[in-house]
């Protein structure tokens, strides 16, 4: 079953900030299926890690409120962390919100 979180992230100008979004946990497979955020601004780019690995660093105005998400499949094992955020290229503080689609069986 597709399942869907919703984090708040906020960003000074020329900064990243990032949120602890899923784990992987042990008998639950997990696999992030989605990434999206709702506004789609220039120098903004949608960042994603696991672990310590970068997977995602997207700029979010190719995104378009007719295809808001970018489709992928990253499972998370057992312990593995996946940290979701922005960087923020513009001159000003930015608040955005990120929405994550994962499926978890088990």
């Amino acid at each position: 079953m597709l399942k869907w979180k919703r984090i708040s992230v906020r960003a000074e100008s020329t900064y990243e900030e990032l949120d602890d979004t899923l784990a992987g946990m042990s008998g639950k497979n997990r696999v992030i299926k989605f990434l999206g955020a709702t506004q789609h601004t220039a120098l903004v780019r949608l960042r994603a890690y696991r672990d310590a690995e970068q997977f995602v660093d997207f700029d979010v105005n190719i995104l378009t409120d007719e295809a808001p998400l970018l489709p992928m499949d990253l499972p998370l094992a057992e312990g593995q962390l996946c940290k979701v955020g922005i960087y923020n290229g513009a001159s000003y503080a930015l608040t955005y919100i990120i929405v994550i689609g994962y499926e978890e069986t088990g």
